[in-house]
């Protein structure tokens, strides 16, 4: 059986790790254009948030 200080630091870690996540939250992105190629491919996102756009590249 597990000691009562085993639980609290069990409890404990679980509440830090789903706090992490919701402070962290997550990117609200949406693909605008995927091109792969056989030599790479080219992807376009937008935030949804503040509408800026990034790209990558991959060779």
């Amino acid at each position: 059986m597990r000691q009562p200080r085993d639980v609290v630091h069990f409890l404990l870690l679980t509440a830090a790790m789903v706090a992490g996540f919701i402070v962290t939250g997550c990117d609200r992105k949406e693909t605008v254009l995927d091109v792969e190629t056989p030599n790479g491919g080219v992807e376009v996102n937008r935030d949804v948030d503040d509408g800026s756009v990034s790209v990558d590249v991959e060779e």
